[in-house]
């Protein structure tokens, strides 16, 4: 009977020592995976944050290029329509006018679609990245949509076309030295300066959506992500109390049988 018992006090011991064992394994795996999961997710929001930088720096660089051009359209309706109808007499401004918009304003659209080309980028970084975070425990979020981007470049497109035309139709009139400019000449001129300057006021008004968009997500993201850090090390937490809870119970389980295992 007193071999049964001690083999029984010695299999009490052995599993306690092994309850142990895999508990302080438990309390280094339960931080091991918060580390790992927290890293998980910092990268995530990582990317969204410099996605968010690159979206405000590209937005802030078009939102300067959008107004020069359309003071410079402004000013270059303004032009038109003092020259009237004289175009003789009125050459040299013409040239003047032609050169300008040669020079300042087709450049200067073809470097908004430059700027805006990264911004394309960092949104579809924000987007795969929210899709990753949004794997995550009660993280699901919108991506920002790219439509309203696809659209800017459409509108850059077709506001290249008209300031080539308008181009294209001042350099015919100085060309052709007529003494009149035919009416009909003038109303063009006028509207496809009108046309540029609401291309130009559309595409302010899309980036600056995008980059609301973009920025109200990092918002809620960033609350989120302080909830979720929070969760992560609480769950740890608790992990490592209640396995620190088995380690003592099983000490005391040890204590009891080595403390009896010679009566």
């Amino acid at each position: 009977m007193k071999i049964l018992e001690k083999t029984a006090r010695f299999a009490a011991v052995a599993f306690a020592v092994l309850f142990i064992v895999l508990s302080l394994v438990g309390i280094f795996g339960a931080w091991f995976v918060n580390r790992k999961a927290s890293d998980v997710a910092l990268k995530g929001f990582g990317v969204i944050e410099m996605g968010v930088g690159v979206v405000d720096a590209g937005v802030g660089r078009v939102d300067d290029f959008i107004g020069i051009s359309r003071t410079e359209v402004q000013e270059a309706a303004e032009t038109i329509s003092g020259v009237g109808a004289q175009a003789v007499s009125n050459s040299p401004v013409l040239n003047a006018l032609n050169e300008r918009l040669e020079t300042s304003l087709a450049p200067r659209i073809a470097r908004m679609q430059q700027a805006l080309g990264p911004v394309r980028d960092a949104v579809g970084n924000v987007r795969n990245a929210v899709s990753l975070v949004s794997s995550l425990p009660m993280m699901a979020e919108r991506a920002p949509r790219l439509a309203t981007l696809d659209e800017t470049f459409d509108r850059l497109e077709e506001m290249s076309a008209n300031g080539t035309q308008l181009r294209s139709t001042l350099r015919a009139l100085v060309a052709e030295q007529k003494s009149e400019i035919a009416p009909e000449t003038i109303a063009t001129l006028k509207g496809l300066t009108q046309r540029i300057d609401t291309r130009l006021s559309e595409v302010q008004a899309n980036v600056q959506s995008v980059r609301a968009d973009v920025d109200a997500l990092q918002g809620r993201l960033d609350k989120r992500k302080s909830r979720l850090l929070f969760a992560f090390n609480l769950v740890a937490l608790l992990s490592t109390l209640m396995l620190a809870w088995i380690v003592y119970t099983q000490v005391v389980v040890i204590q009891h049988h080595w403390a009896r295992r010679e009566k």
